[in-house]
């Protein structure tokens, strides 16, 4: 419909809803932030959020476990890692130790980072302080130890899952899916499609149900009993408390989710509506290279610095021999000898150059930032996953025919080169990429504005209970359908005892 075929009551109607968006609150909210992840990411996801919110005039706490600068900008608490909690999470070593080791090391990761929160001096004072809060933000994946903290401040709960949905945080809301098919997101396994696949999904989701509630849950349950037994609410109905869950993922470039309402999609929320400049260097670079250019950002979990002689001479070698220039993102100081056609910095700005037109690929970690970027701008992607949601993240890619997937510790330059070349030289993979964008980015809203308008709804409506599908509401017999079931069952088993008394009868006769 074109906006003059507008009755004038609608058009006014839509103007005022669109002001009531755009411009700031007349009331302001309270609002506590706690992110307790020392994760660049979690800064890169958070800041355009804190600052919509700050615009619309509200006031705002983090605690927060990363270095950041927008922090300084609002009240926060920087939480010091007093655990050591690197000891217990070195994905790069997991190969060569039992599952149990790695399952205790991953347990007592998290345990460690929820200590690191409730033990700090300055969240202490502040929970022992008269602040109040009306909402509590949070990460929810793996930190149920925290989710005390909004009702002991007697605040509105929300989650915003940095990696997306998993299993266990859709439980916050009521919602299990089929063992059958749900993706088991750590382990790198996908989506089962073939009855084999199914099968095997079962197993793993039934040996990962049980650990998450035999092992992960207790330690969990524990720090809430000791920092939270004074609060009248369980730690089961605390979990269940959620109000919204903010979600960093789209159905348009993941796989489809049956969800519930107080489950929102605004993945790409981190996507700037209007991209900063480069610096005019970079820009130089970028536009002079004729053959366009390939970056590679590995994140942190993968620092270019620390990998081995061997694996960067096959980089370099490869980079070489290349007609493309490249920039790479290489910390420290120490760097290997390479021509002009390569640019290294320890700092790169990632989303401006992917976005520019003479970016050619993306060659990435898979991180979930880096994936949402790659597909908003229409990037190929090759991609070096390690662990935890990137494996899912590029194979989703990989589905979509933008992206292809090698393992760092077994890189060959042979490999390597093919498939750069192959991703280059073929242009299935730009035409998937672009198509992939169009779909991303045909949304009635930016996923920023979503995320804002959601968090103030729950607010605006006292935590907006009539949104939840609680479990703890629901009996086990309801959930179930245990009473349709056994009512199919009680009228297929007096058929089958008609058909057997019938029958023995007739026997008996004969």
């Amino acid at each position: 419909m074109r906006l003059q075929q507008l009755p004038v009551g609608g058009l006014a109607l839509a103007t005022l809803l669109l002001l009531q968006h755009l411009c700031p609150s007349t009331r302001a909210a309270r609002i506590l932030f706690v992110f307790p992840f020392d994760m660049l990411s979690q800064c890169k996801l958070l800041t355009p959020y804190l600052l919509a919110l700050h615009e619309r005039g509200h006031q705002l706490t983090i605690i927060h476990a990363f270095d950041c600068d927008t922090m300084k900008q609002f009240h926060s608490i920087f939480v010091k890692d007093r655990h050591d909690t690197d000891s217990d999470f070195d994905a790069h070593q997991w190969d060569t130790v039992s599952e149990w080791v790695v399952l205790m090391s991953i347990r007592n990761f998290f345990v460690k980072i929820v200590l690191n929160v409730l033990e700090s001096p300055e969240v202490q004072q502040l929970m022992h302080s008269n602040v109040s809060y009306d909402l509590v933000v949070l990460e929810p994946s793996n930190t149920d130890g925290l989710f005390g903290l909004a009702a002991h401040f007697n605040a509105i709960l929300i989650g915003l899952g940095t990696c997306g949905s998993d299993w266990t945080m859709e439980t916050f809301v009521g919602y299990r899916g089929s063992s059958t098919f749900e993706p088991v997101m750590w382990t790198g396994f996908n989506k089962g499609i073939t009855l084999i696949e199914r099968f095997y999904n079962w197993i793993r989701m039934s040996e990962e149900w049980m650990l998450y509630w035999l092992i992960f849950q207790p330690a969990q349950r524990a720090i809430h009993e000791h920092f939270f037994g004074h609060l009248e609410q369980s730690f089961e109905e605390i979990r269940q408390n959620f109000s919204l869950i903010l979600l960093n993922q789209h159905f348009s470039f993941f796989e489809a989710r049956a969800s519930v309402p107080s489950m929102v999609d605004v993945g790409g929320m981190h996507v700037p509506k209007q991209l900063p400049t480069l610096p005019a260097e970079l820009e130089q670079f970028i536009e002079e290279a004729q053959h366009g250019v390939i970056v590679m950002s590995l994140g942190p979990e993968i620092k270019s610095k620390d990998l081995p002689a061997e694996k960067l001479r096959i980089i370099v070698d490869t980079f070489e021999a290349l007609p493309q220039r490249i920039i790479w993102k290489f910390e420290g100081n120490v760097r290997p000898n390479v021509s002009s056609s390569i640019y290294m910095s320890e700092w790169l700005p990632q989303q401006e150059i992917v976005a520019h037109p003479n970016c050619r690929l993306l060659i990435s970690h898979g991180g979930i930032l880096s994936i949402i970027e790659a597909a908003y701008y229409g990037k190929p992607v090759l991609g070096f996953p390690v662990f935890f949601d990137q494996f899912r993240n590029l194979e989703r890619m990989q589905v979509e025919g933008m992206a292809q997937r090698l393992d760092i510790s077994t890189l060959t330059r042979l490999e390597f080169e093919t498939a750069l070349r192959e991703m280059l030289a073929l242009p299935q993979y730009r035409r998937k990429a672009l198509e992939l964008s169009q779909r991303v980015r045909d949304q009635p809203m930016h996923p920023l504005d979503v995320a804002v308008f959601w968090t103030e709804y729950v607010w605006r409506h006292q935590g907006a209970p009539y949104m939840r599908v609680s479990t703890s509401k629901v009996k086990l017999f309801d959930y179930y359908y245990l009473d349709n079931i056994l009512g199919v069952l009680s009228r297929f088993g007096l058929l089958i005892g008609l058909v057997v008394y019938v029958l023995c009868k007739l026997f008996k006769w004969r």
